[in-house]
Order: structure tokens, then C-alpha cells, then sequence
């Protein structure tokens, strides 16, 4: 559904700005009490050693670098399904998703080049959220290894935007309309008068 479809007489146009600093900001205060929260609920059916016994061992270099690669694959495969789900309830489908990497803090982002009902985006933030925060978190506790931990705790950074967009727009209608940008630093709501 095109922009030029909203009449200024019958919808509200509502614009959110953020700068990169404050969504960055945004994220770390809302997740750092959560990161408190994984490391404490990881180490109480864990020993203390096993924490260090990661780092200590020979193969700890090739962790990492396998550890970044699974990571980015994961990322990706929550980015896909979440354009996978704007697609099926935007009106141009994949045409009108859009992928982007934000320059400032080289994170990847997708969005459609038009609005959706609130409901429907909050439906797609809410499943992408669950794939890159919550997933990679039952992983770490699944393997038990803390490398796992850190790299939960920075799919969560990597999907805070989204998060954060997501607990924003419950204080929205669900009838109303959604146009997310290029980024995560602007998106307009269009409300019925």
C-alpha cells in the first residue's frame, strides 16, 4: 500500500526520530540487565571452571572464528525469515522488502518501502526477535559452553533495534499503520482520525 493512499483527512501522520548514539544507548540500557540475567541463570547449573576452561584451551582461536561465522549465519537466517514474514503481508511482496547494513554501527537491517498494519509488523518483530535474542540463548544453555553465552548476548545486541522498535509500537494501535525506513532511526505511523 503506497504512502499516497493515507489522506491527511482521514489518517494522522505520527514521525519517530532517533540518532544512532541513543538507539545504541536504547539497547545497551535494556539489555545489559537482560545479559546480567543469562549469565546468572548460565552459572547456576554450571562450576565457576568451566567459565575459563573455554579460553584456556588450544583450539580457542579456531572457537572464535567459528563461533563469528555461526553467528553471522544465524543473524542472517533470522533476517531472511523476518523479510520472509513482511513480504507475505505487504501488497508489492519481496519486491518491496529492502536489506540494508547501517553504516554507523555496521548492523543489518530490512525493512519494506511501504506501510503494514501495526499488528502484522509487531507479528514479524516479535518472530524475529525470538529467533536472534531468544535462540541463541537456549543454544549456549543446550551446549553449555560460555563462548555460546557471549555470542546470545551479541545476536542480542545485533537485534536490539529491532527489539526496541518492537516495544515501541505497543503503545500503538493495532489497526493503525507502520512505515519503517532504511534504518532504525526513523518510522512513520499512520493513525485513523
Amino acid at each position: 500500500m503506497l504512502t499516497v493512499k493515507f489522506d491527511k483527512e482521514k489518517y494522522n501522520a505520527v514521525e519517530m526520530f532517533s540518532s544512532v548514539k541513543k538507539m545504541n544507548l536504547l539497547v545497551c540500557l535494556f539489555f545489559l540487565p537482560v545479559c546480567a540475567a543469562e549469565i546468572c541463570i548460565y552459572l547456576l547449573g554450571r562450576d565457576y571452571a568451566n567459565i575459563f576452561a573455554t579460553i584456556f584451551k588450544t583450539t580457542f582461536l579456531l572457537e572464535i572464528f567459528i563461533l563469528a561465522l555461526g553467528m553471522f549465519l544465524f543473524i542472517a537466517a533470522a533476517m531472511i525469515i523476518k523479510a520472509a514474514m513482511l513480504s507475505l503481508f505487504s501488497e508489492g511482496k519481496f519486491a518491496s522488502v529492502k536489506f540494508k547494513i547501517i553504516k554507523e554501527v555496521q548492523k543489518p537491517h530490512c525493512c519494506l518501502a511501504e506501510p503494514i498494519k501495526v499488528r502484522q509488523y509487531r507479528l514479524c518483530l516479535l518472530i524475529y526477535a525470538a529467533l536472534a535474542v531468544a535462540a541463541p540463548y537456549i543454544i549456549a544453555l543446550a551446549v553449555g559452553d560460555f563462548i555460546f553465552v557471549i555470542a546470545s548476548i551479541l545476536c542480542a545486541f545485533f537485534a536490539g533495534a529491532d527489539v526496541v522498535f518492537l516495544i515501541s509500537l505497543f503503545r500503538c494501535k493495532g489497526d493503525s499503520y507502520v512505515l519503517d525506513f532504511d534504518g532504525v532511526l526513523l518510522y512513520r505511523i499512520y493513525e485513523k482520525i
